[in-house]
Parts: C-alpha cells; structure tokens; sequence
C-alpha cells in the first residue's frame, strides 16, 4: 500500500521554489560566517545521508530489479541469482580515498582491512564496453600496504540466505582485471544462532579464456540447518594487496540443486 505521506515528498522534491531556495543557499555558503556554517553542516549532513539512503533505495528497487540483475549467467536448474549492489547500481559516493577498515560503501557492503596507511581507495564507474555483462565496476586501487588482510564483506539478501539448505550449491563467479597478478580467495559465513558455518575456496579460472573466476560451495558436506540459518555473507579476500589495481567488473552469486549421491 502506497504511504499517504509521499505525494506531498514527491510534490516537495520536485518544487521549482524548493529548489530555487537551495540553489540560493549553494550560492551564498561562501559569504556566510563560520558560527552559523557550525550550526548548519551537522543538520545537512543528516539531509544528505537520509536522502542518500532514499536514492539508494530507488534504484535497488527500479535499476537492480531490472538493468542490475540482468546478464546473470545463471546454471541449470538455478533458484536464485544476484548481482550484489556495487555492480548493480549507482554508489553515494562513488569513490572513497584513504579507505580505513570498516568503510561501509552500501547498505551490506564494507571494505575490511588492518593497515595503517590511508593508501587504499575505492571507486565505482559505468560500464561503457558493449561485452560488459554489469552496468557499473568496482576498482580497489592499494598504494602501500603494511596490514595482514584486506577484503571486502558483502551481505547476502534475506531471500538467499534464508533460503540456504544442504542440497543446495552456492556458485560466485568474478570477472576481474589485475594491474599484477594476485590470488583471490572466497569466503561464505552461514550464520546459525550463535555459530557460523565458514567456507573458504580460491577464485579459479575457467576452462575458456574469457571465462570468469568462480568457486563452489557444496553445503552438503557442511552442518546446515535451515531451520537455524539467521544471515549470510561472503568476503572476497585480496592476497598481497600492495601496489595493484584491481578492477573488478562483475561479481554474481547463484544457487542450484546438488545432485544425488
């Protein structure tokens, strides 16, 4: 059911005079003095964020629904497939420079990380290559490094963790261009109650050249209780991070039936 309180934000965001007001205000913030710049930034930071978090969730809803989730290749007998949103759709911000651990890039995406140095940055640009199967790409670009780990923590929607049984098969497959190359590693945490299933493999190459690298999780040979599974994520960890780009073009998470045995 439609809130009775969005026409009234629509016809607010869409006012020539609301705008016209905030224009005024953008041009006058070079002449205002610092105590009343003091009282507004906190209140405009709040604007931002909220804002932000609404744009965020329009295109989830309009782009991932349609142009982000699209391209997926999904394998026989796939239930479930997803684009996680860093290649689904547009970041606020798109780039993030002198990244420290625990930088939340979206809502369930956060860059981990224990170095000291503000030398790691992120950006997320638009795909432009007709061959691109994502619309945007995500590059991790590590000057110097001095920490033990790096990786990047994506949470999977409720639909496709609680949804996760023994029989099923959790396929991730990355399409990836390295300055140098790098191993990659794979993790998927299952969280059920105050224990969490941890499953780690590398990212390997496919059988042809322009195949992705890709990893599976058979959950029949891990203790998984449906009944008992509360969230799930995976971690893309990044091996000797110092001085490389990384690009990545494409990440997608399917699931499948096992087979009999």
């Amino acid at each position: 059911m439609a809130d009775r309180r969005l026409p009234g934000l629509i016809e607010s965001l869409q006012s020539r005079r609301a705008l016209r007001r905030w224009q005024e205000a953008v041009d006058a913030g070079e002449g205002l003095d610092t105590v009343t710049l003091a009282r507004l930034a906190p209140r405009l930071r709040d604007m931002v964020g909220l804002t932000g978090r609404l744009a965020e969730e329009a295109d989830r809803r309009l782009i991932g629904r349609q142009i982000g989730q699209a391209g997926i290749d999904r394998p026989a007998q796939c239930d479930w497939a997803w684009r996680p949103r860093p290649w689904a759709a547009a970041l606020t911000p798109t780039a993030v420079a002198g990244a420290v651990g625990g930088t939340k890039l979206a809502e369930g995406v956060t860059l981990f990380h224990d170095c000291p140095l503000a030398e790691i940055s992120l950006r997320q640009s638009r795909a432009t290559t007709p061959k691109a199967k994502a619309p945007f790409h995500l590059t991790l670009d590590a000057l110097g490094f001095e920490g033990s780990f790096l990786s990047l923590a994506l949470d999977l929607p409720e639909e496709g963790a609680t949804g996760l049984r023994p029989s099923h098969i959790v396929g991730i497959d990355l399409r990836v261009w390295m300055e140098h190359p790098a191993e990659i590693f794979v993790r998927l945490n299952i969280k059920q109650g105050p224990n969490t299933e941890q499953l780690v493999s590398e990212l390997r190459p496919g059988d042809r050249p322009d195949s992705p690298l890709s990893a599976d999780f058979d959950l029949g040979f891990h203790d998984i209780n449906p009944a008992k599974v509360e969230k799930a994520w995976i971690d893309l960890i990044f091996e000797r991070p110092e001085m490389n780009l990384v690009r990545i073009d494409d990440l997608t998470l399917t699931r499948r039936p096992r087979a009999d045995i």
